[in-house]
């Protein structure tokens, strides 16, 4: 199970950062 949820939260934290990205390079 650890390593199920490592792979979500690696999947989801990496979703937040190209959307911080994306909106920083958009303004």
């Amino acid at each position: 199970h650890s390593g199920l949820i490592k792979t979500y939260l690696g999947s989801f934290a990496l979703s937040i950062f190209i959307i911080i990205l994306y909106m920083h390079g958009t303004n």
